[in-house]
């Protein structure tokens, strides 16, 4: 009963929202449709007072050591009554280790609107700043829960940018790639950890996107560039792929979307949905050459407010990139996704 409500609810503001905002979205879309440069205020709270929305951050890391780490902070508001969640995952070589799932009101739930800051019951776990010598963004990650705790720095290795997507909610990714550096406590046992990062924010999403079937997402990198990759599915057979290319203490490129090709293979049934397996984007312009495949190495599943399908991948990216006449090879582990509304 409480899934046929949640969807329920959702589809009555979907259609209530669709009809207020006809006539002015498409064209408010069309004039914003590239990458622009960020600012620590792209990162801070957004909300949007009474309306519905949705709201999150999302931050990951593959460790050197094996681990990797998946953290997530969301906000849902629906007819003013607000929910907060965190998520914290830990892999090692792939393999589940740690999922933690927490649900806040939103009287716990403390940001700015100015900045990167967020405090869940008075505690600290998201923390932005800039620093001017070395002309990056840093943040700070931390959360302390009783099976586990982690605090990880995050510092900027390239430009950041955002986009608005067509249904007028912002895409924002502060890090491309940033090295991250902290602790991660199991137990008894704390050990320092390196590795290399990547930061998000979505906001401004309102209930018109679960109209969408869904998307993918992911990374991946050579030892120069870190490519950002999604395609969305507006509808089951239809697809807006989109790409951007980081340079590595450095700027980026956005790729034209009718350049981008992805495709799926190797199909199998999970949670009564058949999901991929196989993974491959590819583009041709006249600055960027990429062919990348993606092999599955571990999926796991997540129902989100109980009607959302969410598969996080770990997968093994091999291929070419050649960025005006400087072509790398592609060999990584990275993190992905795919998400279903229906």
């Amino acid at each position: 009963m409480q899934r046929l409500v949640m969807v329920l609810s959702v589809v009555l503001i979907c259609l209530v929202q669709c009809i207020t905002t006809a006539g002015t979205s498409i064209a408010n879309v069309q004039q914003n449709s590239s990458i622009e440069e960020v600012t620590l205020r792209d990162d801070a709270f957004h909300g949007r007072g009474q309306l519905p929305f949705i709201e999150w951050w999302y931050f990951d890391a593959k460790l050197d050591n094996g681990y990797s780490f998946v953290f997530g902070v969301h906000v849902l508001n629906l007819f003013a009554r607000g929910i907060v969640s965190t998520r914290l995952t830990l892999y090692h070589a792939d393999s589940l280790v740690i999922e933690n799932y927490e649900r806040y009101s939103f009287r716990d739930f403390s940001a700015s609107s100015e900045q990167p800051s967020i405090l869940i019951q008075g505690s600290q776990v998201i923390l932005g700043s800039y620093d001017a010598v070395k002309n990056c963004f840093i943040f700070d990650v931390t959360m302390k829960l009783p099976e586990c705790s982690v605090s990880l720095r995050y510092v900027g290795r390239t430009d950041g940018w955002k986009r608005q997507q067509q249904t007028g909610d912002w895409w924002v990714v502060m890090l491309p790639c940033a090295d991250v550096t902290g602790t991660i406590t199991l137990g008894q046992t704390t050990f320092n950890v390196t590795g290399v990062g990547y930061h998000d924010h979505n906001w401004g999403v309102g209930p018109r996107v679960v109209l969408h079937f869904g998307w993918f997402w992911g990374t991946c990198s050579s030892s120069t560039y870190m490519i950002t990759w999604a395609e969305i599915r507006t509808t089951r057979m239809s697809q807006i792929p989109m790409m951007v290319v980081n340079i590595k203490d450095d700027g980026y490129l956005e790729i034209p979307a009718e350049t981008i090709w992805f495709s799926i293979d190797k199909l199998t049934l999970d949670h009564r949905r058949w999901i991929p397996r196989f993974f491959n984007i590819e583009t041709v312009n006249e600055h960027v050459f990429l062919v990348i495949n993606m092999d599955v190495l571990s999926v796991d599943h997540t129902e989100m407010f109980g009607f959302i399908n969410y598969w996080r991948y770990h997968v093994r990216c091999s291929g070419t990139i050649l960025v005006d006449g400087h072509v790398e090879t592609v060999d990584c582990v990275s993190i992905m996704e795919y998400l279903r509304f229906r």
